[in-house]
């Protein structure tokens, strides 16, 4: 036995009204298209739902009890719709993203800012990690946009990477350092250098752009964060290839210095991926739409 639910909504409005040729106004249709569907229906039901009389219908015994739940039908049906409508009306839902470090710490909170500001009902769920961590959050479906600076490297699946901004790696030292101003430093004297962990987008950006060159390193401590890497580098342990955007406010206040270090490729892209912004969620296309909008 199959229902269709619109016959069942209609049944209801026959109920409510008393009348198919008044059910049929209310719902924009002719009097035959309403009398077939509670045909249909009756013939599901397996006994007569209307006795007709000579103003209108009335129910029967069993068109009582089917009435109580054709109701509740339709009284979840308004419920979806609401609930499509707060949706897609972002008065509901959640925004799940992961940005790597210098991304989640120098731009994110300002997009998410205004965000919020247009979209105050949303809920974030924001993870932060190394590239790497980053991407395997994505693809394993913990969030619908990862947003990074490394190179994604080879992605499993159909994934839509966009570039959206850029930043450059600077070369950075504590005021004091004992290097500072040798002359030949990086080409006769090695680069005290210190390091950010393996499956980091800043040091595959790094170390892809030291290479095949003349520059001299020296690997002097690897720590896990730009921000474990910044705080020694300004307590004079070494110095660092750190994302400008993470630096300014150092540079600006002398806790740091930047070395003049031409080399080519120390500016790198900053990558959205995500699925095709039709798959995704309404809360993620609107975060989307607004990242197109900003500039960095």
């Amino acid at each position: 036995m199959y229902l269709n639910p619109e016959h069942l909504l209609t049944f209801v409005r026959v109920a409510r009204l008393g009348s198919l040729s008044a059910a049929a106004a209310e719902l924009n249709l002719t009097q035959p298209a309403v009398s077939t569907q509670i045909k249909l229906l009756t013939q599901a039901v397996g006994e007569p739902i209307f006795r007709r009389h000579r103003t209108g219908v009335r129910l029967t015994e069993a068109g009582e009890g089917l009435l109580v739940h054709a109701q509740a039908l339709t009284l979840t049906l308004a419920r979806v719709q609401t609930y499509i409508r707060e949706r897609r009306d972002l008065e509901r839902g959640t925004l799940r993203l992961a940005a790597s470090s210098t991304i989640a710490a120098s731009l994110l909170p300002e997009l998410l800012a205004a965000y919020h500001e247009r979209h105050p009902s949303v809920v974030f769920e924001i993870r932060q990690g190394n590239t790497q961590e980053v991407l395997g959050a994505l693809q394993t479906g913990q969030v619908e946009v990862a947003l990074i600076e490394g190179p994604p490297g080879h992605l499993e699946g159909d994934w839509q990477v966009e570039i959206f901004g850029h930043d450059e790696l600077a070369l950075v030292a504590a005021p004091g350092h004992p290097l500072l101003g040798v002359t030949g430093l990086g080409e006769r004297l090695p680069l005290p250098l210190i390091w950010r962990e393996h499956g980091s987008g800043t040091r595959e950006v790094a170390e892809q752009a030291l290479a095949g060159t003349t520059v001299l390193t020296t690997n002097r401590l690897e720590l896990p964060g730009t921000e474990a890497v910044k705080e020694a580098v300004i307590q004079g342990l070494g110095m660092a290839l750190l994302p400008e955007l993470r630096v300014r406010r150092e540079l600006r206040s002398g806790v740091l210095v930047r070395l003049p270090f031409a080399l080519p490729g120390l500016r790198r892209p900053l990558r959205r991926i995500s699925a095709e912004i039709e798959q995704l969620s309404y809360t993620a296309q609107k975060f989307i739409n607004l990242l197109e909008t900003y500039k960095f």
